[in-house]
């Protein structure tokens, strides 16, 4: 008949397998990755010809403010306020439509500012 300690014992051991710790040390365990912060992981740089490359509503990247953003969900989602006006900065630096909207030359509200960073991909290269 086991003693009290060992039945203890047992089951301690069996309650630190079951909860997925070990009390043996791991060798050849692989490192947890940490999320990249927002800076660090967007440090991809895109030359105006590479934008200028992604020019249709199926695969739309524009620039703005030297900052380029992958819009074409946003397009596909049908919610940009201004419809299809949109499209004309695909492939392009938008910052004068974005600062000066065609239909009515005001520049895009602080909400639409605030959309922004859902599309950013890369700074455009200088």
């Amino acid at each position: 008949m086991p003693s009290r300690l060992s039945l203890l014992g047992s089951i301690a051991a069996i309650a630190v397998v079951v909860s997925g710790c070990s009390l043996l040390p791991q060798k050849d365990t692989p490192a947890v990755a940490q999320p990249a912060s927002d800076s660090a992981a967007m440090q991809k740089t895109f030359t105006l010809e590479e934008v200028a490359m992604h020019a249709t509503p199926e695969d739309c990247y524009l620039a703005i403010e030297g900052k380029v953003y992958d819009v074409t969900e946003f397009i596909a989602s049908e919610k940009h306020p201004g419809g299809k006006a949109i499209i004309a900065g695909c492939g392009k630096d938008a910052t004068s439509m974005f600062n000066k909207r065609p239909n009515d030359g005001t520049p895009h509200s602080e909400q639409a500012r605030s959309f922004l960073p859902n599309f950013y991909i890369g700074e455009l290269a200088q």
